[in-house]
């Protein structure tokens, strides 16, 4: 299912499949002692995925973890070179992996406080 948002005057469009982690939702006012919250994570094409994380790193980390920032991984071979001209460390290394990440087309907006996608029943 398609949904729209509207950021700094902007229309952002999504799909439950790009929220990374709805489960993580926590409601304001709820036990939320380390500042989770939502963050629209896109390139220069739009949005690619919404994650709920404490901060950035955490949401780019989810969100390498659930395969959805894959166009930006960076090949052994361009690693190997980036290594040998000394620019490996431009490249972050993300997810459980610690794979080297390409993010210069990438941003972070922090989203308002509301449930994205669709959580899980519990059981």
């Amino acid at each position: 299912m398609s949904h729209t948002f509207i950021l700094h005057g902007q229309d952002w469009r999504y799909s439950d499949s790009q929220v990374v982690n709805p489960d993580d939702f926590i409601p304001t006012g709820g036990f939320n002692p380390h500042n989770v919250r939502p963050w629209a994570i896109h390139n220069e094409f739009g949005l690619l995925a919404i994650v709920y994380a404490s901060c950035v790193q955490d949401a780019l980390d989810e969100m390498v973890d659930a395969n959805k920032l894959d166009s930006c991984l960076v090949s052994p071979a361009d690693y190997a070179e980036a290594e040998t001209n000394g620019t490996a460390d431009e490249y972050a290394r993300l997810g459980n992996a610690s794979e080297p990440f390409d993010l210069t087309y990438i941003g972070c907006l922090e989203l308002p406080n509301v449930q994205y996608g669709i959580p899980t029943e519990e059981k």
